[in-house]
């Protein structure tokens, strides 16, 4: 009996064991393909740049519609032409505590993270006035889509029924439109002040996204176009 007991303890043990390994070799490889998306922006954005000191990079907190959410997005971006108003940017964003209304219920929801990466053509005005303020300013129109890099999965069980449904909001690699606007506010010669808003009408099962956001740019080289 008492063999029949230490086996089993030990088959527990090495399950136990195999699968903590197995949890820390998911989570290594979820890091792992972060860090290739991440990179991956930056050597994308440094084939469409004619020079990679011409690039503008910028850094960004966001507030999201929902009271809790909250989150942040780097970015790299250039003008197609020198000199010219059309622009392109790539960015990794992240979006915490995301708000998802379960569809079974008119009070159940749960929060979720977002990180995606975006690509985004936009046009830059420069707003053209003798204004000491008015004439550091810059509007730039966003357009464009964004790849989803996490899944986000639940598991409901409806009371009425006591049926179990696996449930996703959002899978990785959804595609969602995205709009923005984003006011730049020129500090001098290579930095700008930005104040933006960002969209997306429809993303996955969660629905409209919004979130506003602030944040600092600097443009390498030649300096800032606007």
């Amino acid at each position: 009996m008492k063999i029949n007991i230490d086996n089993n303890e030990q088959e527990n043990l090495t399950l136990q064991k195999s699968q903590l390994e197995k949890n820390i070799m998911i989570k290594n490889l979820y890091k792992l393909r972060k860090t290739f998306a991440v990179s991956g922006i930056f050597i994308a954005s440094s084939l469409f740049s004619n020079s990679i000191n011409a690039l503008e990079l910028a850094g960004n907190i966001h507030k999201g519609q929902d009271a809790k959410s909250q989150g942040y997005s780097f970015s790299l971006a250039d003008n197609f032409t020198k000199g010219g108003n059309l622009y392109w940017t790539f960015s990794y964003n992240n979006l915490e505590k995301v708000k998802y209304d379960l569809p079974f219920t008119v009070s159940g929801e749960r929060f979720f993270k977002i990180n995606t990466i975006d690509g985004l053509v936009s046009y830059r005005h420069k707003i053209q006035s003798y204004n000491v303020f008015f004439k550091k300013l810059t509007i730039e129109y966003q357009l464009g889509a964004s790849l989803a890099l996490t899944e986000n999965k639940l598991i409901y069980t409806d009371p009425n029924s006591l049926d179990t449904v696996e449930i996703y909001p959002s899978q990785e690699n959804d595609i969602n439109m995205v709009l923005g606007v984003v006011a730049h506010y020129k500090l001098n010669k290579n930095t700008a002040l930005n104040l933006g808003v960002k969209y997306q009408p429809n993303f996955s099962e969660f629905g409209a996204i919004a979130s506003v956001y602030l944040g600092l740019s600097y443009r390498f080289g030649r300096g800032l176009d606007y």
